[in-house]
């Protein structure tokens, strides 16, 4: 007569379903969790792999205690459900462990993919990079940057966003449709930032952006319609800005820009008056720094802007006779030496080989000045020519005698006096004795 069953006793006692349950619940909870504290999905699969191996080693280890114990007793009614659940929980866990070691290498470009859809760029970057891809096949790499240089740009971080775009046309070449929307992006992004720029008053930036765009090869003629108005107001607003702050020379800078690269704007017109007015400050400032650099935009002033009060101010200007003045260094004879006047004298057209009757009679009715014992002198405003320098002096018994220098090459006099328009005509020191004989 067959022995009556027997419940187990300790830890060979079946687990009550809801333990069972709970169990199973942690062991996928800790495995999951795992997962997750790796650097990404790879790192987190090789652990959770190790973590299902070592918990199935360890749960092989409890099943075969718990046979010697009793669990495999003939007597155990229940040890055919036991043994079933917890091999199958086994090797559950074998072939969950086996499986992550084998796709684990594989999660790399799942897990990028993921990244990206989440906006996660510079991860996805490098997931992309381990799962094998690289500059220039990879259409996926070139995408992300360009989306992540779209994200940068829609959060204003232009400059950031530019050197994505630029790192797609530099580095992914072959993919023509990659290439070509990061080029679109990043012609609207430098125009967005040069709105930016210019809506805060930064136009000196904002006119950068704009002839950035307008330099790109790609730039077509959509893109210039576009982007060249904005550039012309720009710099018409950069030449305001400059205007009201008096810096002339920069004012008629971006002037000139508007008029010589935008004609067809309306800021050409509308920049007339105030652009004559840049053009006298800056006038002015050349003339009180150096007066010969400050002729040409008194006469651009003058033939241009004929219509306004600076360009006639201009034309009056330039009518305006000019004064001669020198130095004689050397040896310069004194009223006290008994001299009655020491003078200099310009002649037009002296020649050279003139008689001495000639050219006293041409010395009387030249413009003269009298020279200081210092040696200075200083002529009365003469009409624009070429005049040429004699100097002497008059005795008390009226003899007088004057001189001029005259080149042995080319037989013409060498101190001329070429008065122009607006500056006075300087010969500086002049360092040749005053008289070879007194």
């Amino acid at each position: 007569m067959p022995a009556p069953a027997r419940r187990p006793k300790g830890i060979a006692r079946p687990l009550p379903v809801w333990a069972f349950v709970l169990g199973l619940l942690v062991i996928v909870g800790s495995l999951i969790a795992i997962f997750f504290t790796g650097n990404d999905w790879t790192d987190g699969d090789l652990r959770m792999s190790f973590a299902a191996a070592g918990i199935a080693v360890f749960l092989l280890i409890v099943l075969g205690i718990r046979s010697v114990v009793g669990m495999a007793s003939s007597n155990n009614p229940h040890r055919v459900r036991q043994y079933v659940s917890s091999v199958l929980v086994i090797i559950i866990l074998f072939t969950s462990g086996g499986a992550g070691l084998l796709v684990h290498s594989s999660l790399h470009a799942p897990q990028a993919h993921f990244l990206e859809g989440q906006q996660q760029w510079e991860q996805a970057i490098s997931e992309y990079q381990m799962a094998g891809e690289k500059s220039p096949s990879s259409i996926n790499l070139a995408r992300t940057y360009v989306e992540w240089g779209e994200s940068l740009s829609q959060k204003k971080q232009y400059q950031a966003a530019n050197g994505k775009f630029e790192m797609v046309q530099n580095n992914f070449g072959q993919l023509t449709d990659e290439v070509h929307r990061a080029q679109k992006d990043e012609m609207q992004s430098y125009i967005d930032w040069g709105q930016q720029e210019a809506s805060q008053g930064h136009y000196s930036d904002a006119t950068s952006h704009f002839d950035y765009v307008l330099s790109l090869s790609y730039c077509d003629s959509n893109c210039k319609s576009q982007v060249s108005p904005l550039d012309a107001t720009a710099y018409y607003n950069q030449a305001e800005m400059m205007l009201s702050k008096k810096n002339y020379q920069e004012a008629v800078t971006s002037f000139e820009v508007v008029t010589n690269r935008f004609p067809q704007a309306p800021e050409v017109s509308k920049q007339h008056k105030d652009m004559s007015k840049a053009l006298l400050g800056k006038g002015k400032q050349d003339k009180s720094t150096l007066c010969e650099t400050a002729v040409p935009v008194y006469q651009e002033l003058a033939n241009k802007f004929a219509d306004t009060p600076e360009g006639r101010e201009a034309k009056t200007a330039l009518s305006v006779p000019q004064p001669v003045l020198g130095h004689f260094v050397k040896d310069v004879p004194k009223l006290s030496d008994g001299y009655v006047k020491i003078n200099a004298a310009l002649l037009q057209n002296l020649d050279p080989n003139i008689g001495s009757d000639a050219f006293y009679q041409q010395l009387a009715n030249a413009p003269a000045a009298t020279i200081s014992d210092d040696g200075h002198f200083k002529f009365q405003p003469l009409a624009p020519g070429n005049y040429d320098l004699v100097w002497g002096f008059m005795r008390s018994d009226g003899s007088q005698l004057y001189m001029f220098y005259h080149s042995k090459t080319t037989n013409q006099p060498v101190y001329v006096a070429q008065v122009g328009q607006l500056c006075p005509f300087d010969f500086g020191d002049i360092q040749d004795s005053f008289m070879a004989t007194n």
